[in-house]
């Protein structure tokens, strides 16, 4: 094997490590795969095993995790190939390294080193050749590495602003001096009198944008700023007295050794400071320094001046941190003054410009002074997948003109491309100026010219009206330049030993900063660690509060704070999403990571905006989300909330970074979705008595959350690119079966069900309806595999936003795991997601989501799915995890198998603290009656409740729900689409008997009968089985219980079961009115039990709603028998939009026995949105000592006041009977009345009128006369 050589020594450790150094070698054949984009199109990148495709550089990088420790490679040889001319194709107009990039991720957890991760980029480019490596041998050197880590971070433990003085935030967007005078203090409140002059403080801590990195510098609490005070000498501030300052703005200006460039702050456009008015400390004032008399080596009469443009006013995917100015379009020429004066020598330029041309490059024309210059941008090429358009950075120097005016003139063409256009990113200019004074505020910087131990000199011109010259390098201790004047000109003596910030001063006609409020004191550096934070904006606070108190009530310890507290004392009060990580950070710190003391969820409680300075004016309530610089490619622009959650010493936002803690978000804009949100969540956690009947006003079929929805599990595939989505959610089932076997899963394979074709495309109507109905019908989970987007799921639109706004089940929400793309984006303020909208449906839908925010891949949206279901199922303390915890955890587990980026674009939308309503105890079965059953015999059942370590529940009292399964059943998909093939699948599915018995003493029994209608070939039976005492629950299975055949000795039964019929509950009457989408519940009795198992053809429960036997509904899964018995049970379920007007409803229930029953209802639908009265009428009429007034309204669950007018033929009232009724269903219970007058007297014989009228919570009014006879 012939190898090519390659030396390095790359120590990425301490280089003083070096005990128990040990040498070992690594040798690996490395085999690729072809994958594609998405599964559907064609698979022409290359990947290696056991490693993955980068979505940003196009390089197939191979991955190796190394056990714990530091490594040096030593040697490094490897063999190659070249790519071929087909597989170039794909790599064409990239650029590779010439060398084969190797580097080491370390992965650390709550501050420990987990394991390092070594990644190799696989391709090469020598020349124009590429080459693909095939093989590799690297020899490592390693050295231990120490699990005690020294904190590089430390916080304080008192804010500044908790000292109980009055404290005040101002507001500026440029740098510069700034006053405030007396009549500032005065029109603002601040101070209603003369002060003593030492009580004014100014306090700030601008930092610009924060780092990413954990271990660098960020601000921590508010510092004493220096300023110059001007009070007569008095030390009274008094009217004409005024204080300056110097204030930088929100942008940086940095120096990289060469010269001066800018960083744009991404949060916010504006500064702050802090104003305090206190008698407990002192001024900082400034200091003034006369370094004249010593000796300098050089003297210095010009420098470096800087100005930049970078104006953000588009964002061309509404994702990423990347903002454009000015469009170059049909305007395609624009001219950029610049105020440089007295300019000599030369300017360096820097222009950063993109251009979005599809088929042809474009040109950027600058010229400035004598420089002309034309900069090509390459094509961004025609494909979905490509870039919206390319970047180039164009730098030069030029001859300054003092004799011209300082402007570069920009010209784009785009090259014949009608639809081609060319954006400004951002203009710097570093410019060589003599030091002559031009201004009042007259900026200069000095680089270092020295060393440590020289002086220079330096000489400003044009400076006879310069009063103060500020050394502002570090404005926490300014200084004041003594200088010496001679005529126009001044002098002054200072080290420049680093970079120098300077400013002459001159007048007195300075700006003042912006008033913004006065800040009550706060102090959250001394804030004790808790196990969540609620970070909410203002405005949502009282809805925050009461989500504080309701995990309260489940015993975690919440802290909640604003995010302005958060900038306030972690950024200098400027917005900035790191601000919030920091804050969380100080936990983390101070607990050295221990996971067991540092905070486990964060709640950020508020929409949030790839708009994260409101450029665009249309954000409300935001909290910030950290956007990829990524700006420009659909495939690697992410958003993602885990940049708060990754906490450990010099992590940020790579791809192996863990994460630390539990981040979500409630999407939610206003104070209304606010307090909806937590009623929902309440919901969820706690199973509160609304005191009603048989049913909930939002027809949920029970009022408890305990049910067994909970042991349900809705897989759904799309049914695109060759059955790969199908594939994976078998996958996902087995691993379900695995780690759950108590859990039911409910396949929706949409390529099971048939396609139609419509006006508006290709539709799949049933799989469309069945997924609809299992959400209504409640789950734990719903996973949902391929294509979608913001608007819903799949091509065929088997989810759409509509359905999902209409789902109405508070009380069994799911979880969603939505491996689609962009179905859960939430930061695009123009446009509410699908996916927001499962979380916002105040009435139900989804209690939280792990969806996507960003196109995905779908082999890494497979292993995400994957790693999801080696999660979820887990216990903590013998405990059900909350949402956050499964988060982690199936990140990290990614994480630790793969460096790509793909799981940054899942996202948690929900409350991370929740707890997953997975059963926490354990449903056993003991003994059967028999070990077969078969069709018509009858079974007993007894079993037992036990905690996870296997003790029994002696105490546990409730009931305990059974579903018994017929064999699995075997089924097929239709192989629909081209691509697809006809493929089978099994699913438990024919339900033999549903019912509840009594839990006593943790002990139960269930009897029932099998149906005459089950297969009879001899297999495997499932019970699924859920109990509950309305504060616990527990589940359980058994799939020994051995089903076929029949049972000869049967008794004989020839009498259908008996029915009852009613709309929305038991006062309706046949006729009467309803909604659109009533309540059907069936009362049902037979002395041999139901038949739903629907494997007998025509055997089923079968609802006929006007006569339309093609779409027929079948209830078989609604059928529940009622406690401690099979002979009687209820069958609950809601129609659906049905139109105004008269209505019949036919049902035909089946017994055990196949007897069968039918009964029908008919009713009226009205009109909802205007309040309706029918039926009004008195029973019994007439009457002598009591009668009851009764009536049918649209109104259901609806507050009602009610008003009963009684008069005699002649028009006298005699009676007023005045009620505020809540009815559940249409026709009201009876209005009793005794026949007696408003003062108790007992009315004469004859006949009187009444007027009885209905007002509901609008004002609106209905109301009907009828005519009753009193009798003697």
């Amino acid at each position: 094997m012939k190898y090519c050589r390659i030396i390095i020594f790359f120590l990425i450790a301490n280089p003083l490590i070096l005990i128990s150094q040990n040498y070992f070698t690594i040798e690996k054949t490395l085999n690729y795969e072809y994958i594609g984009w998405t599964k559907d199109s064609k698979p022409e990148l290359l990947c290696p095993e056991n490693g993955y495709f980068d979505q940003t550089s196009y390089q197939p990088v191979f991955q190796l995790e190394l056990t714990q420790g530091e490594y040096q490679i030593k040697d490094f040889v490897f063999e190659e190939r070249a790519l071929t001319e087909k597989e170039k194709i794909t790599y064409k107009n990239l650029q590779f390294d010439s060398i084969y990039t190797k580097t080491f991720r370390r992965q650390e957890q709550n501050n420990k080193l987990i394991n390092q991760l070594f990644l190799l980029n696989c391709i090469r480019q020598v020349a124009n050749q590429l080459y693909l490596i095939t093989d590799f041998k690297i020899s490592l050197k390693k050295f231990p590495f120490s699990n005690s880590r020294t904190k590089s971070t430390s916080f304080t433990n008192q804010s500044v602003l908790s000292d109980g003085s009055s404290w005040f935030k101002l507001r500026n967007q440029k740098p510069g001096i700034y006053k405030i005078d007396y009549n500032f203090l005065i029109d603002n409140s601040i101070i209603d009198g003369n002060i003593a002059s030492n009580n004014i403080h100014l306090f700030s801590n601008n930092d610009g944008l924060l780092n990413l990195i954990n271990n660098d510098s960020r601000p921590d609490d508010l510092k004493q700023q220096s300023i110059f005070m001007y009070d007569g000498g008095d030390g009274v501030f008094s009217s004409g007295d005024y204080i300056l300052f110097y204030l930088n703005g929100p942008d940086r200006i940095n120096w990289n050794g060469q010269n001066f460039y800018h960083t744009k702050h991404l949060y916010s456009d504006s500064a702050y400071s802090f104003l305090n008015i206190s008698s407990s400390k002192n001024s900082k004032l400034l200091d003034t320094i006369n370094e004249n008399n010593q000796i300098f080596d050089q003297t210095i009469t010009k420098f470096r001046d800087f100005k930049y443009l970078n104006q953000d006013k588009i964002n061309l995917l509404k994702s990423g941190s990347q903002w454009f100015g000015d469009v170059f379009d049909l305007t395609n020429v624009f001219t950029y003054p610049f105020s440089f004066n007295h300019c000599i020598d030369s300017s360096h330029v820097k222009l950063k410009l993109m251009s979005k041309s599809n088929y042809s490059s474009a040109y950027f024309y600058p010229s400035i002074f004598s420089e002309n210059r034309s900069v090509t941008i390459p094509s961004s090429g025609s494909s979905y997948y490509a870039d919206v358009g390319r970047i180039v950075i164009d730098e030069f120097d030029v001859l300054n003109n003092p004799n011209l005016p300082y402007e570069l003139r920009l010209e784009y063409s785009n090259n014949g491309a009608p639809s081609s256009k060319g954006y400004l990113d951002f203009i710097e200019i570093n410019c060589t100026r003599l030091l002559t004074v031009d201004n009042q505020q007259f900026n200069f910087r000095l680089k270092n010219l020295g060393n440590q131990n020289s002086y220079s000199e330096i000489i400003l011109n044009d400076a006879s009206s310069v009063e103060m010259i500020w050394d502002i390098s570090n404005l926490f201790d300014v200084k004041n330049i003594a200088f010496q004047s001679s005529g126009s000109s001044l002098t002054f003596k200072n080290k420049i030993d680093s970079i120098k910030h300077f400013i002459a001063i001159s007048g007195s006609n300075f700006p003042y900063p912006q008033y913004e409020k006065q800040v009550l004191n706060q102090n959250l550096h001394a804030n004790n660690t808790v196990d969540m934070i609620i970070v909410s904006p203002l405005e949502f606070l009282s809805a925050a509060q009461e989500l504080k108190s309701v995990h309260e009530l489940e015993g975690l310890s919440v802290m909640l704070v604003t995010d302005e507290e958060i900038y306030n004392e972690f950024s200098g009060g400027i917005p900035d999403a790191t601000a919030i990580k920091q804050f969380l950070r100080m936990f983390y710190v101070r607990e050295n990571g221990n996971p067991n003391s540092i905070p486990k969820y964060c709640l950020l409680f508020g929409d949030g905006s790839y708009d994260n300075r409101n450029i665009l004016g249309h954000n409300k309530n935001t909290l910030p989300i950290f956007e990829s610089s990524e700006s420009l490619s659909v495939v690697n622009t992410y958003a993602s909330d885990d940049y708060f959650a990754i906490l450990a010493d010099g992590a940020s936002m790579q791809n192996t970074d863990f994460l630390n803690i539990g981040v979500g978000r409630l999407v939610v804009s206003n104070i209304v979705e606010a307090n909806e949100m937590v009623q929902k969540i309440r919901n969820y956690i706690f199973d509160e008595d609304i005191s009603m009947s048989n049913l909930t006003c939002d027809n949920n079929l029970s009022n408890s959350i305990y049910r067994d929805w909970r042991n349900k599990v809705v897989m759904v595939s799309d049914d695109e690119d060759n059955n790969a989505y199908f594939t994976d959610i078998e996958i996902m089932s087995n691993k379900i079966k695995t780690n759950n076997p108590s859990a039911n899963i409910l396949k929706i394979h949409s390529d099971a069900y048939s396609q139609k074709s419509t006006t508006i495309g290709e539709r799949i109507p049933d799989a469309e309806a069945a997924i609809n109905q299992k959400v209504q019908d409640g789950a734990l989970l719903v996973n949902y595999i391929g294509h979608g987007g913001e608007t819903g799921w799949a091509h065929e639109q088997i989810l759409t936003v509509p359905t999902i706004q209409n789902w109405d089940n508070s009380k069994s929400m799911p979880v969603f795991m939505t491996a689609t793309c962009e179905f859960g984006r939430f930061d695009d303020h123009d446009r509410v997601s699908a996916g927001e909208y499962v979380l916002l449906n105040k009435n139900g839908g989804g209690i939280g989501l792990f969806t996507t925010t960003r196109l995905v891949y779908a082999l890494p949206n497979e292993y995400l799915n994957r790693f999801f279901y080696d999660t979820v199922f887990d216990f903590i303390d013998q405990k059900p995890q909350r949402l956050g915890d499964i988060y982690v955890g199936t990140k990290n587990k990614f994480a630790q198998n793969s460096a790509d980026r793909n799981y940054r674009k899942f996202a948690l939308l929900g409350d991370p603290a929740i707890k997953l309503a997975l059963p926490e105890f354990k449903v056993q079965i003991d003994s059967f009656n028999k070990d077969t059953v078969n069709a018509l015999s009858e079974v007993v059942v007894f079993g037992h409740l036990e905690d996870e370590l296997g003790m029994d529940l002696s105490d546990f009292m409730g009931k305990v729900y059974l579903t018994f399964y017929d064999k699995e059943s075997s089924l097929t998909t239709l192989g629909t689409n081209p691509s697809s093939d006809t493929l089978p699948f099994k699913m438990w599915k024919n339900i033999i008997y549903r019912g509840k018995s009594s839990v006593s003493n943790g002990l139960f029994s269930f009897t029932f009968k099998v149906p005459k209608d089950i297969g009879y070939s001899y297999g495997f039976s499932r019970m699924s089985l859920y109990a509950e005492n309305g504060s616990l629950d527990a589940s359980g299975y058994n799939d020994s219980l051995i089903i076929g055949g029949i049972d000869t000795n049967a008794t004989n039964d020839e009498n259908g079961p008996d029915l009852e019929l009613y709309l929305n509950d038991e006062n309706f009457v046949s006729g009467g009115i309803s909604n659109s989408s009533p309540l059907l519940i069936v009362s049902v009795f037979d002395e041999n039990g139901i038949n739903t198992v629907g494997n007998g053809i025509g055997h089923d429960i079968e609802l006929v709603i006007d006569n339309d036997f093609s779409n027929s509904i079948i209830l078989n899964d609604y059928y529940e028998a009622d406690l401690d018995t099979y002979k009687s049970g209820e069958i609950n379920f809601e129609l659906s939009k049905l139109s105004t007007g008269e209505h019949n409803l036919k049902i035909k229930v089946w017994d055990n026995y196949n007897n069968s029953s039918t009964r029908e209802l008919s009713f009226i639908v009205v009109e909802e949105n205007e309040i309706q009265l029918k039926n009004v009428l008195n029973y019994p009429n007439p009457f002598s000592t009591q009668t009851a007034f009764f009536f049918e309204h649209n109104q259901n669950c609806n507050f009602l006041d009610l008003s009963i007018i009684i008069y005699t033929v002649s028009g006298k009232i005699v009676k007023r009977i005045n009620r505020r009724i809540h009815n559940e269903g249409f026709r009201s219970e009876g209005v009793n009345w005794d026949g007696r007058d408003d003062f108790g007297e007992q009315l004469a014989r004859g006949v009187y009128v009444y007027n009885l009228s209905i007002t509901n919570e609008e004002g609106r009014t209905a109301d009907k006369t009828q005519t009753m006879f009193l009798l003697k």
